[in-house]
């Protein structure tokens, strides 16, 4: 019970972040344009430099070990959510199908995974989901591509036109990372102490952006739909339950555990709004997904971990 406190805690603070962003936007403190910039700065300066930051931990075996298991849990957890996303067949608009199932498969773990498990866990959560957010990049500009692009006119790309996507600066630190940390190159303190101060802004900044997606949202629409509330269900509880359950034959660090299956209950990712608007999806529809299980995650993430607390 501890655990779902400190975390319940942790989103409620979160929250509250989030509804900074969201007047910052209503009162016009920040704009579109400013959205972009901060999304950009969270991107490609306070994620990567919280993650280089964390694989300056002291190199341990049995935490090596545990790398190579998150990835292939995080895949697990990643085919795992595929293959729900496909069996649930509720009829609906044929253009939408295709986004609400990218919506249940990609949840939030940059924005709102790592913040809070490195509220939770500190730099050794930090390091495990990044296990999760290398193969959600993965899935997501292979999987997720394809799925967005279903029963639509594809155009021709070459193979650096399909790579490209996946050569963010956020994987590059992932990699650069893990060769310090299994060759265990360390960084001058001064360099150190620097990314800790960036890294320090990760939760802040990226929940603010979260909120102000959010403010441009049509917010009641959103809640007034049932549907978003049965697709928030599949994503915030059903995906989650299910994973929980496979991790009871899975005889794998705890924190390990619980690191993916948080990553696993996050609500959706803005990707969602970005992919439909980018590959021909419901945008209008990615958005109001994204606001219902963003607020709801308050109330599903402890519950979730709470259930796994008691049965792992």
């Amino acid at each position: 019970m501890g655990l779902s406190i400190i975390l319940m805690k942790q989103v409620f603070i979160m929250f509250l972040l989030l509804l900074v962003g969201y007047v910052l936007y209503k009162i016009k403190i920040v704009n579109d344009d400013g959205k972009k910039q901060i999304t950009n700065v969270v991107l490609y300066v306070v994620t990567p430099s919280l993650i280089l930051n964390t694989y300056q931990m002291d190199y341990d075996p049995a935490t090596a070990k545990n790398i190579i298991f998150g990835l292939l849990l995080s895949a697990l957890a990643l085919v795992m959510a595929i293959v729900v996303s496909h069996i649930i067949r509720i009829k609906c608009n044929k253009d939408a199908l295709s986004t609400e199932r990218f919506a249940m498969v990609f949840g939030n773990c940059g924005f709102m995974g790592i913040p809070l498990i490195n509220a939770v866990f500190g730099e050794i959560g930090v390091l495990y989901c990044t296990t999760y957010v290398t193969m959600f990049n993965l899935f997501c500009w292979t999987y997720g591509i394809v799925l967005m692009e279903k029963g639509k006119q594809k155009e021709k790309k070459s193979l650096w036109e399909r790579i490209k996507p996946l050569c963010t600066i956020t994987i590059l630190a992932i990699i650069v990372g893990l060769v310090m940390y299994f060759t265990r190159i360390k960084l001058p303190k001064t360099i150190t102490d620097t990314l800790e101060y960036i890294a320090s802004m990760n939760t802040p900044l990226a929940m603010i952006v979260s909120g102000i997606y959010i403010a441009q949202s049509d917010l009641l629409g959103a809640f007034k739909k049932g549907r978003i509330y049965f697709l928030a269900a599949v994503k915030c509880l059903l995906i989650p339950s299910i994973f929980v359950i496979i991790l009871l034959v899975l005889p794998v660090d705890m924190t390990l555990k619980l690191t993916i299956l948080i990553c696993s209950a996050c609500p959706t990712a803005a990707n969602t709004m970005l992919f439909a608007n980018r590959f021909g999806g419901d945008e209008k529809r990615a958005s109001h997904i994204f606001t219902v299980t963003t607020l709801l995650s308050v109330v599903t993430i402890p519950l979730v971990v709470f259930i796994a607390t008691k049965v792992l």
